[in-house]
């Protein structure tokens, strides 16, 4: 990707689509890892980040289709933290149900193991059984 070609993202999207804090990025900038921009944007400056630059030091880095026309909509923005709050919501559900599973399998090996304790009890009571029965037909 050549530069008139970059994309650029503010910290906060870089941020964001990253998973790692704003105040990470600063340090970043700061300690002078990763290079910002000022970009005028509307009414005030803020610092922009090339997505080569990003990729440089953490790997590629994905933009989902339609991230960058609506990563500034708070509506969006609103949204994306339902979901994600719905998605850590769902992996705890996940985990729990995960454990239950786990916790049953226990349980269900216990029981196998008690049944097959009993079958082999019974096998020995039906054979001493047996035994007392032919000794008892021999006595009569």
């Amino acid at each position: 990707m050549n530069p008139e070609q970059d994309i650029y993202l503010s910290v906060a999207q870089a941020s964001d689509l990253l998973g790692i804090s704003q105040e990470t990025l600063y340090k970043e900038i700061q300690n002078g890892n990763l290079t910002a921009t000022e970009n005028p944007d509307q009414k005030r400056k803020h610092k922009v980040i090339a997505v080569s630059e990003l990729s440089r030091l953490y790997g590629n880095i994905h933009i989902p289709d339609g991230y960058l026309e609506y990563s500034g909509d708070r509506s969006v923005d609103f949204v994306r933290v339902a979901l994600r709050q719905e998605n850590e919501r769902l992996r705890q559900a996940l985990e729990e149900t995960q454990k239950r599973e786990q916790d049953l399998n226990t349980q269900l090996a216990a029981a196998l193991q008690n049944h097959k304790t009993l079958i082999e009890a019974h096998a020995e009571l039906t054979k001493t059984l047996d035994n007392l029965t032919t000794v008892l037909e021999n006595m009569t």
